[in-house]
């Protein structure tokens, strides 16, 4: 509350405010009892608006939203984090949203640290505007893959993202500022942005946030009946781009508990406490499953204990809308724990069976060389006849053992 650099908001579930602390007060006028709305440009209204209506539906989640102040000192622009408070029975209670004005970002932190510092997702601009580079979050919201952003000039492409208000992006080659706020719109879905165009040393950064989130949840309708996830075999999830979780069956909730330490309700992310290589490759044939159309088959397994591991195979699916359109990515692990663990074992079989066909060759080469010699020692000349007759046949009788004792090494080493 005591904060000269960041604003603090409680309001009740309607977002009406009932309290704040002194640096918002003094930046809008006439702070009551009245609806957070009330000092809100009418933009910013809308996006409020159903902010709200998502932390009431989702009251786990955080949201983070730009936002327009309007007060006696001209209009502010204020990033907001907003989280709902509640009792240990869940009841909501209200809602509280913590906040720093852009102006003093510019003044003290770096613009382009404002990534980390605010989880926004950017594009990187060469000084034409032609991207650099694009945030894989990016990629989701506007569904095309870094290769057709690649060298192509932002505003004027096949992406389809336009600058409301007819502002030319040229307009930004010649203005003084260091940064500029956008309204853009994705002319080919229709998903409107919140954009901040940072300059830096080799050209531009373009921050975006979705103004309306419920254009990029997947979590509006369940696209399959409690009997239908129950139907399909093995653990199911179905997600959307950002591995959130909109329905799992039984089967599902189980073994995402297993994988991620924690029960996993429907809203949060698909998460797993595993660094697995395999893991990371899922997520992405989840993305590029909703992005392109693209089923995929990997198989993953993890350590549940001492000497025992669990094996899935893991088939990644699209769901359809009845239109035709990709609306979410199901996810089906199927335990092949029985199979897996089988072949383990024959592996270890496999090289057991390796280390003692190569033993002998070890065990005995050294004490046939060591006969070897011996037998090269003794002159045959020193013994009687019939002793002579039998050292004629010890010695290449010797000499067939270990080129027999070669021979199957020599085989062996290409298990090695």
């Amino acid at each position: 509350m005591d904060s000269n650099h960041f604003f603090l908001i409680l309001m009740d579930v309607e977002g009406n405010l009932l309290d704040s602390n002194k640096i918002f007060k003094e930046t809008v006028e006439g702070v009551e009892t009245a609806s957070l709305s009330s000092y809100l440009s009418e933009s910013s209204c809308s996006d409020f608006a159903n902010t709200l209506d998502e932390l009431l539906s989702c009251p786990k989640q955080k949201q983070h939203l730009l936002l327009e102040l309007k007060g006696y000192r001209g209009n502010s622009k204020v990033w907001i984090e907003f989280s709902v408070i509640t009792n240990l029975d869940m009841d909501l209670l209200g809602v509280v949203g913590i906040g720093i004005d852009f102006q003093f970002l510019k003044q003290e932190i770096p613009l382009e640290n404002l990534s980390d510092l605010l989880g926004l997702s950017s594009i990187l601009l060469d000084k034409d505007f032609c991207v650099i580079e694009v945030e894989d979050v990016v990629r989701n919201w506007l569904g095309i893959e870094f290769e057709d952003f690649s060298g192509k000039r932002i505003f004027e492409s096949e992406l389809g993202l336009e600058i409301v208000n007819n502002t030319s992006w040229k307009s930004f080659l010649v203005g003084d500022e260091s940064s500029q706020f956008l309204h853009l719109i994705d002319s080919r879905r229709g998903h409107e942005f919140t954009g901040l165009l940072v300059r830096y040393k080799k050209g531009y950064q373009l921050f975006l946030l979705p103004k309306m989130k419920e254009s990029f949840s997947l979590q509006t309708t369940k696209p399959f009946s409690e009997t239908q996830l129950t139907a399909i075999p093995g653990s199911v999830w179905v997600v959307d781009s950002d591995m959130k979780l909109i329905q799992q069956n039984n089967a599902g909730k189980v073994l995402s508990e297993s994988w991620s330490g924690s029960k996993l309700l429907e809203g949060a992310k698909l998460q797993f406490t595993s660094s697995s290589s395999r893991f990371s490759q899922l997520k992405e044939n989840v993305r590029k499953c909703l992005l392109k159309g693209i089923s995929s088959e990997i198989e993953l397994n993890l350590k549940l204990k001492e000497g025992e591991f669990g094996f899935w195979k893991v088939i990644v699916k699209p769901v359809l809308s009845p239109n035709g359109d990709r609306i979410a990515a199901l996810i089906q692990a199927i335990d092949i724990s029985a199979w897996g663990n089988k072949l383990v074992e024959i592996q270890n079989e496999n090289k057991m069976l390796k280390e003692l066909a190569l033993k002998p060759s070890h065990v005995l080469r050294s004490p046939l060389s060591s006969m070897l010699g011996l037998l090269d020692l003794i002159d045959p000349h020193q013994l009687d006849i019939e002793n002579q007759k039998y050292f004629s046949y010890l010695k290449p009788l010797a000499k067939e053992l270990d080129d027999v004792i070669r021979t199957n090494a020599k085989k062996m080493s290409v298990f090695d």
